[in-house]
């Protein structure tokens, strides 16, 4: 049945305004934070229970737990299918939607058509130039793959030049700018386009359909930074739904209702050559929560063989935490030879063959044995974080009697009590592949599903985020124009260090929801955010105040409150490094000149010694230290000379007075720090509203006001003229 796109469902609810919509049913009042207040038509509410949040598209009832959306509430006022709210709501607000029956989007779908003729065309001559390259079909003989496992694979490669591939799509009626679409062709910024992949070996990936979707290209110059280079995200593929070599498993996985999960292209193909045929990789990521889903068809068990580095221990646990809510019983283990060396899938099974690694998967620890022995037991304090943290892994099992099976495991093991009262959901987050809209044209009407809807179930703890951090992130959310400088300073290197700058999970959760929807979408939506985040993190949206800042005001208190930040981070990171080697010694002072530094860098912007562009130039580039130092802190030596300072740009100081230039000297000779001090606009303390009240634990702040008492004679519907609170405000 044909129905409006999801495209189209949140440009109507970007245009609705929910209050405009709920008071043509029922009055409202505004409150002093920037939402409404009413009584609630879905039960028998004598005072104003229901509470309207036009930021977040959404209404909440305190009394009954009646939530939702615009179409939501019309739905269930009106007593319509979710198509008929839909219209509703388009016609009340002027919006014109796309005549039904029509294609959804005949631009999309013309550009997803063509992709995949352009892959399939691709993957003919990618193994047309194979059987030309002596080299490429060299280097695959090395790799024990054989002429069939070739073929199944779909094997081949991309000459070195710069428009090979182009120049034939060209004579196939395709242009340069289809093969740009496809991933197949990068656009320089001059204008030229050249093949994206150039001396690659190429591997074409498929989806459980077998429609060629991408490639990946493994480089045989020897000169490439990048060993595999991927194709990008297309109108035809996501790496989030794909995993490599699902097309050739999945009936081996079903058969032997476990799966094999290994981290490359060549680990998956050797062992299906070698008869281990329950295999797959994940294509070009992480294993996310879609591919776990679409395994849980298939399997109840998954083994996890991935490297024993860091990287390989943290996506272990990362693969954990993903594919255990599933319902997906992970277990865990390494290869090695004889003399004990880590080797890869590939190597092994090429070496000592498809049985040897049968008895090797045999001896695979399950999931509790492995964390218990990753984590260090001996204090009660260690202890007591390791059966917390597994029991959170528990408690996301959606499974109730499994659920309650490993919680008496965890209990007779580690000698704890086998409750889950007082332990939260451990869920994991999602990367930016995995933030994309649900699609709402699949849904059929009277199909509420489509639209989230609250979750009634979770619960906030506001009194243990620190203030600051709630400020932050509301200064983020009502301040769009600052995603830039937030993308700028968390980018992909601070995102792959694994440093956590915030002491709060929620706020950690919304400042990478917000930069990863941002990073997609170009954009950031608080209703589109609210739908595509956990259940915590909506009451956390939920609770935060409407504010405004005046411009440049925001940038400050942006940068600001960013040194703080950093300054706390490296004060814990300081007391992660125990002082039992004159490295360690010498790591600590680093980090004591790091905060000095800051300190002095803040001391010269109050003073208006320095610009703001200078000022915010020097603290994204002090990140570079706090990664230093992470880095340091999970094993990495600390270099031996000193690291660089970081200067003041000549620039921003030259027309400076001597003192000051003397001043922003002395400062380039330490490693600028975070202040431990108060900031303007971004205090370390908090306000008091905060410091002077004692909130509950599942209560959010005062700005998310609670309906007022039975007997109020003074509440008034309609539009009333009221003054403007800001629970939040920072004097």
């Amino acid at each position: 049945m044909a129905f409006y796109s999801n495209e189209i469902i949140q440009q109507l609810k970007a245009h609705a305004d929910i209050a405009l919509v709920i008071e043509n049913f029922v009055p409202l009042k505004r409150s002093g934070n920037g939402r409404y207040l009413g009584v609630c038509p879905f039960h028998d509410d004598r005072s104003p229970s229901m509470n309207v949040n036009p930021s977040l598209g959404i209404y909440k009832c305190f009394a009954c737990g009646a939530g939702g959306d615009v179409f939501k509430f019309v739905q269930e006022h009106e007593k319509m299918d979710f198509k008929g709210a839909v219209e509703w709501v388009a016609n009340f607000t002027g919006f014109a939607l796309p005549q039904l029956g029509a294609p959804e989007d005949s631009e999309k779908t013309e550009e997803r058509a063509m992709v995949r003729r352009l892959n399939e065309l691709a993957c003919e001559w990618f193994e047309q130039q194979l059987a030309l390259s002596p080299k490429a079909l060299q280097y695959l003989s090395s790799r024990h793959i054989t002429d069939e496992t070739r073929k199944l694979f779909h094997i081949g490669y991309a000459p070195d030049g710069r428009e090979g591939f182009i120049g034939y799509a060209a004579k196939n009626g395709f242009s340069p700018l289809d093969c740009v679409k496809a991933g197949l062709a990068i656009q320089k910024e001059n204008g030229g386009i050249s093949d994206k992949f150039r001396d690659r070996l190429m591997i074409a990936i498929q989806n459980l359909s077998g429609v060629i979707v991408a490639f990946g290209g493994r480089d045989l110059s020897g000169k490439s930074h990048a060993k595999y280079m991927n194709s990008p995200e297309s109108a035809l593929y996501h790496k989030s739904d794909i995993l490599f070599g699902l097309h050739q498993s999945r009936q081996s996985i079903a058969k032997e209702n476990a799966v094999i999960i290994v981290e490359g292209y060549f680990d998956m193909i050797s062992l299906y050559q070698g008869g281990v045929t329950n295999v797959v990789a994940a294509s070009g990521t992480a294993l996310t929560e879609t591919h776990a889903s679409i395994l849980a068809r298939y399997a109840n068990t998954a083994y996890l063989v991935f490297d024993g580095d860091a990287a390989g221990q943290k996506a272990t646990l990362r693969s954990l935490e993903i594919v255990l809510p599933k319902g997906i019983a992970p277990r865990v283990f390494a290869l090695s030879r004889p003399d004990g060396t880590k080797i890869d899938p590939d190597n092994f099974v090429n070496e000592r063959g498809a049985d040897a690694f049968r008895a090797a998967l045999r001896e695979s620890e399950d999931w509790l044995s492995y964390l218990a022995r990753q984590h260090d037991m001996q204090s009660p304090e260690e202890r007591a974080r390791f059966v917390t943290y597994t029991k959170s892994l528990v408690k996301s099992i959606t499974d109730r009697e499994l659920q309650n099976q490993y919680v008496k495991l965890i209990a007779e093991r580690f000698n704890t009590s086998r409750s889950l009262a007082q332990v939260k959901s451990l869920k994991p987050q999602k990367g930016p592949e995995e933030r994309r809209p649900i699609a709402a044209n699949a849904a059929a009407p009277g199909a509420p599903e489509v639209i989230p809807q609250l979750e009634q179930t979770a619960s906030l703890d506001w009194a243990s985020i620190p203030p600051m951090e709630i400020r932050f992130a509301n200064l983020v959310l009502r301040n769009p124009t600052l995603m830039d400088r937030a993308l700028e300073y968390f980018d992909m290197d601070w995102a792959a260090s694994g440093v956590r700058m915030f002491e709060s999970p929620v706020v950690e959760e919304f400042v990478n929801s917000a930069i990863a929807l941002y990073a997609e979408t170009g954009a950031v939506s608080p209703q589109l955010m609210y739908e595509n985040v956990s259940p915590t993190l909506r009451l956390f949206l939920e609770g935060l105040p409407e504010e405004k800042w005046k411009t440049p005001q925001e940038i400050i208190e942006f940068y600001q409150t960013l040194t703080v930040f950093s300054t706390k981070l490296c004060d814990r990171q300081k007391h992660m490094i125990p002082l039992t080697s004159n490295e360690a010694v010498e790591t600590r002072m680093q980090m004591s000149k790091f905060t000095q530094g800051m300190q002095k860098l803040n001391a010269l912007f109050n003073a208006e010694k320095i610009t703001i562009d200078a000022f915010a130039d020097q603290v994204v580039r002090s990140k570079a230290q706090l990664i230093l130092f992470q880095s340091v802190i999970q094993g990495a030596p600390m270099p031996a000379a000193p690291t660089p300072p970081i200067p003041i740009s000549t620039p921003s100081v030259a027309a400076a007075p001597a003192p000051v230039q003397a001043e922003s000297a002395m400062l380039a000779q330490t490693i600028p720090a975070p202040s431990t001090q108060p900031v303007a606009n971004a205090p370390s303390q908090a306000p008091d509203e905060f410091a002077d009240e004692q909130m509950s634990s599942d209560e959010p702040p005062e700005g998310f006001e609670p309906p007022p008492p039975e007997d109020d004679e003074e509440y008034s519907y309609g539009n009333d003229d009221y003054s403007e609170s800001n629970d939040f405000d920072y004097q």
